[in-house]
């Protein structure tokens, strides 16, 4: 049995995430964490008490999972370091700096960091970037929307995808929406726009838009279960393994 240590088990996410770990035979929610000021601290979640005591929590665990915010993600993956667990993280929002201090802990766990757990969008990148080779000419675009209450923009999945179109076309330039007497577009630029409203869990678009011809790559996500099943994917990948810096292409089978 793996016990899981879950942050943000009261979050739209953690709360799947704890279901997916109910309902997994060789898994076991040992503890649940949340917030400080959080009113449900002290309740209970698929038989876990939840808690803010992070480091009693971890002591619980074999693995940690984390739902949570940038900053309360960064804290958690610096004392499951300490502690010698391996975390998986879901949290969207780090900035370059945040993220380049984690990824540092990878020295001394095994540390998997992914915007996205679904095997649809982590197939997307990797389709996004043999397209890019191959439409090295096409003008390139990313659309995503998401529901009202989502706190980041753009979405960590389109920040991830413009990360893998650079690693194509080293020279792009990131432009954040249009607006105004913006000139004619620079053949560098790569668009990335960001829509919100209702309740849509998350789309994302790449427009490779040519003369004469466009192609567009969607993928739409319907229900948060998706990516709550790709973190119960990782959760088994990850245990055993070396210190590193892994991601979902890693869990998936994606990587050349």
């Amino acid at each position: 049995m793996i016990n899981v240590v879950l942050c943000g088990a009261l979050g739209k996410m953690g709360r799947i995430v704890a279901d997916e770990i109910f309902a997994d035979d060789e898994l076991n929610l040992s503890a649940a964490v949340e917030a400080s000021d959080h009113e449900g601290l002290g309740t209970s979640i698929n038989g876990a008490v939840v808690t803010h005591d992070f480091g009693n929590a971890v002591s619980k665990g074999d693995i940690v999972v984390d739902f949570t915010n940038h900053e309360a993600a960064l804290e958690h993956i610096t004392a499951s370091a300490a502690a010698g667990k391996p975390i998986v993280v879901g949290t969207t929002g780090f900035s370059a700096g945040e993220l380049e201090k984690a990824r540092g802990f990878a020295h001394t766990i095994p540390l998997l960091i992914s915007p996205n757990m679904s095997a649809g969008v982590n197939l997307l990148f990797k389709i996004t970037r043999d397209v890019a080779k191959v439409l090295s000419d096409f003008d390139i675009e990313i659309t995503e929307i998401h529901h009202n209450q989502k706190k980041d923009a753009p979405s960590g999945t389109a920040a991830k995808i413009a990360e893998v179109l650079r690693e194509v076309r080293r020279d792009a330039l990131l432009v954040h929406g249009r607006e105004g007497m913006t000139g004619a577009r620079q053949p560098e630029e790569i668009g990335v726009h960001s829509l919100r409203g209702g309740d849509v869990v998350g789309e994302h678009t790449v427009i490779f838009a040519g003369n004469g011809e466009r192609l567009e790559l969607t993928h739409r996500a319907h229900s948060r279960r998706t990516f709550a099943r790709g973190a119960i994917k990782a959760i088994k990948f990850l245990l055993n393994k070396d210190p590193g810096f892994y991601t979902m292409q890693d869990v998936l089978g994606l990587k050349d």
